[in-house]
């Protein structure tokens, strides 16, 4: 028996990365898996195949709220409920904040903040209906980020849009608790992921091994344990609650 048993996930941006690993680590726990792709079908398609429990595959785009709503539809028809609801859809360049453009700018604040929203909004409606029938309950886990905690010069859009997504987190948990719903965030800091190899194009990899406390960079299945945990009933009594997955990179407030 896996601690998501019976449970209905959909996982943006898991094509890839953290995604990947979070939709795997579902699988493993037995959870049907919803695998939203924007661009790499190729690879969500491949990820579909290698799970060991029943999956679909999604086209969306998370900016889009007409492309949002027919993907969760897809799911509801496939499966008749949503559980779990994981905004990990993301995009990331660093760039000098001079050179930011306003089309850059809106395509950060849109994967990363409105993107997170319209998962949301749109999955409340999905659990307030299923509450109304008699199953209530149900976990938003949003991705966010160790720059939205911290700020962060070279991608400042980015620490912006993921500082936005902690306090929609906040704001979330208060929304949906009447219905036993409960809404969580992760910020992971440095994992071995695509964002990652552009980072370190961009930094001294000493200097970032430096700033962690537990001396190495995280992996994708770092992320995907902490989801699995904040997913399933062993996390019934936490919301509003952002779980740091960094390695001591950032304590917290005064750290």
């Amino acid at each position: 028996m896996g601690s998501l048993d019976g449970k209905v996930a959909i996982v943006t941006g898991a094509s890839r990365g953290i995604g990947t690993a979070i939709a795997e680590a579902f699988a493993q726990e037995g959870a049907q898996v919803a695998i939203g792709y924007n661009t790499n079908e190729e690879r969500a398609n491949a990820l579909a195949n290698s799970l060991d429990t029943a999956s679909l595959v999604l086209s969306m785009d998370v900016s889009q709220r007409e492309s949002v709503e027919r993907a969760f539809a897809q799911v509801a028809e496939a499966w008749g409920h949503i559980d779990i609801i994981v905004n990990n859809a993301g995009f990331l360049k660093q760039t000098p904040f001079a050179n930011i453009d306003d089309d850059e700018w809106s395509k950060t604040i849109d994967t990363n903040l409105k993107g997170v929203f319209l998962c949301s909004q749109i999955g409340e409606s999905y659990f307030r209906n299923q509450a109304a029938v008699g199953r209530p309950g149900g976990a938003i886990i949003n991705i966010t980020s160790v720059g939205g905690q911290m700020g962060g010069t070279k991608a400042p859009h980015y620490a912006a849009a993921k500082s936005g997504v902690i306090s929609l987190t906040k704001s979330g948990a208060k929304l949906v608790a009447d219905i036993g719903v409960r809404v969580n965030a992760i910020a992971p800091g440095f994992i071995k992921t695509d964002m990652y190899d552009h980072i370190v194009a961009n930094n001294d990899v000493d200097e970032i091994l430096a700033s962690i406390p537990l001396g190495r960079v995280g992996l994708p299945e770092d992320v995907a344990e902490a989801a699995v945990f904040l997913a399933s009933d062993k996390s019934s009594y936490i919301t509003g609650h952002v779980l740091n997955v960094n390695g001591g990179l950032y304590l917290g407030s005064g750290s």
